[in-house]
């Protein structure tokens, strides 16, 4: 059997055939990519598709697409620490972006900004179970007085969800189980689920995915929602998998995911929600090209250290910003480029990690000291798969010194991101392309995905043996 998995990314369309062993094991047949087609996304994806099918008529075909650049979600709860909390969690999974997160009682000046830039979703929580109501009633009818029309995923308090889509009617209103029905219980999933549903119908209704969706009878997954799936079945199916971190390095993003049971030692207490087993945060601010200028800005110390210790001169960083801004789909082929973008890679690395791991640090009681964490523990963390354009191409990069640069934030916290990591180097960049396979096939997608990054660094490893030698 053959399958056929394609990605619709921003800048490429790519693809992959592979075969399915009667033992069930994935065998890679072909490769290809095209530059995406904005305008029509079906004119790469079959491009793409015809390219595959050299290698033999496909069986199945499994795509995904993150070409509107992710859903933009803005999130609505009421403590910061609890439901707004808990509406980032949802929302990442999910495989959107945030755009906005809100906390207690709308503001005029609240509703002004979400009217100026509209999400595509307006995730509404708040309170848990037969608890705060009044702070959810007031901001449902500010949203109703308002002119936001974009669709509302109302996962609060169930004892007034009635109140509220009364509130709300006339607007596209879904309601799921709380977010957060009680306290220390957490319940991401049907969130999760629904905001899914509404960035399938958004996707598909323009630029060409209607075109795929009826030709192949098949609906595209968001490209984000697919991998973090994929993480889940890593860690499910391949024994020693059980903890490790991906980084997914774009040219407007990076995306990071994690997969920990956190287990707190003695001595320690947690604040705030308990962690997901998987998590995924997406940093809009931190990428190679679209985002390389604000990239620069979040690391200025980072790069400012790169130039003074290399030796290049400051204007010449600042152009070779303008110039992958403007083409993000140049490859500096001079030594000046290649600098300029491992310093870029670093520093989001650096940037995107820290704020993906949690905090600790000490605080003083009668009986000692005691240390206080918030966040997730990743310092145990001694996996880390680099994948996305530079991470998969770059065979000389190493998040370990990157990681380094990490050890207290500006209150003075420890930062528990993972230090002395081996890094697994998604060579030919089929993660994206593995994940959509595991829709119909997890255990052999995810044996296919560690295997190929073993072999990657066993020949990575025998070629610096043998330059040693």
């Amino acid at each position: 059997m053959i399958i056929t998995s394609i990605d619709i990314g921003s800048t490429w369309t790519k693809g992959a055939a592979f075969r399915m062993s009667s033992c069930g094991t994935l065998h890679l047949l072909a490769q290809a990519s095209r530059p995406t087609s904005v305008n029509n996304l079906s004119d790469s994806f079959f491009e793409v598709y015809r390219t595959l099918e050299q290698s033999g008529a496909s069986d199945q075909l499994f795509y995904s697409s993150s070409a509107k650049g992710g859903l933009s979600v803005a999130a609505l709860g009421i403590v910061p620490e609890v439901t707004s909390e808990m509406a980032r969690i949802a929302a990442y999974s999910a495989g959107a972006k945030l755009s906005q997160v809100y906390s207690y009682r709308l503001t005029r000046d609240d509703i002004v900004a979400l009217e100026d830039a509209p999400p595509d979703i307006l995730l509404f929580a708040g309170g848990t179970d037969g608890g705060h109501t009044d702070c959810v009633l007031y901001n449902a009818a500010a949203i109703a007085a308002s002119t936001l029309t974009c669709p509302i995923v109302y996962a609060g308090n169930r004892s007034i969800q009635y109140e509220v889509t009364d509130l709300l009617s006339g607007r596209d209103v879904t309601c799921v189980e709380n977010l957060l029905p009680a306290l220390e219980r957490p319940n991401p999933e049907p969130a999760r689920l629904a905001m899914r549903e509404v960035f399938l119908a958004s996707i598909v209704s323009g630029k060409g995915l209607d075109i795929i969706v009826e030709a192949t009878g098949e609906e595209p997954t968001p490209t984000p929602y697919a991998i973090y799936e994929y993480s889940e079945h890593i860690r499910a199916h391949v024994p020693g998998w059980e903890e490790f971190m991906l980084i997914d390095l774009g040219g407007a993003t990076t995306d990071v995911y994690s997969c920990h049971q956190e287990q707190l030692v003695s001595g320690t207490v947690r604040r705030g929600l308990p962690e997901p087993l998987v998590k995924r945060t997406v940093e809009g601010d931190l990428g190679m090209r679209v985002s390389a200028v604000t990239t620069a800005i979040a690391g200025d110390d980072l790069i400012q250290g790169m130039l003074l210790q290399t030796g290049y001169a400051n204007e010449a960083f600042r152009a070779h910003l303008d110039q992958v801004f403007k083409n993000p789909d140049t490859i500096p082929e001079d030594m000046a480029g290649r600098v300029f973008d491992d310093a870029l890679a670093g520093t989001c690395v650096v940037n995107a990690c820290s704020r993906h791991a949690g905090r600790i640090h000490q605080v003083s009681k009668t009986d000692g000291l005691v240390n206080v964490q918030t966040g997730r523990d990743l310092s145990g963390i001694r996996r880390v798969i680099g994948s996305g354009g530079y991470l998969s191409r770059v065979e000389q990069f190493d998040p370990n010194p990157w990681l380094a640069c990490l050890a207290l934030d500006e209150q003075g916290k420890e930062i528990l991101t993972p230090r002395n990591v081996r890094f697994y180097r998604d060579k030919h960049y089929l993660f994206p392309l593995l994940a959509n396979v595991a829709r119909g096939y997890p255990e052999a997608a995810a044996h296919a995905g560690i295997a190929q990054l073993n072999a990657s660094t066993e020949a990575a490893a025998r070629e610096l043996t043998t330059h040693a030698l």
